[in-house]
């Protein structure tokens, strides 16, 4: 499995960005290897965000991330937000 996480400060229309990015996870779904998007925002400081997204590998993941539909949806999220983006490999797991 493949995870990217990726952080994003919103400086613009905090709405907007959450639709688009809801947009953009609606694209991913559709695409081979897709496995799960979640979004958080910060309780401590709405204008932040964090989002996970799970793959089946890191190929499946790059071809999304590299097609023109992809891009085209993502450059509009940027005009509304800073992002920290990057692979993350599980070190550990716990749960009931």
């Amino acid at each position: 499995m493949f995870t990217f996480i990726n952080r994003f400060t919103v400086t613009g229309d905090v709405a907007q960005f959450e639709t688009l990015v809801g947009e953009i996870s609606d694209f991913m779904s559709t695409q081979p290897g897709f496995r799960s998007h979640r979004l958080y925002r910060s309780a401590a400081d709405a204008s932040v965000y964090v989002e996970t997204a799970e793959w089946d590998d890191a190929a499946s993941h790059k071809a999304a991330t590299g097609s023109p539909e992809f891009r085209s949806r993502v450059g509009k999220v940027m005009g509304l937000a800073q992002a920290e983006p990057a692979p993350f490999d599980l070190i550990a797991q716990h749960g009931a």
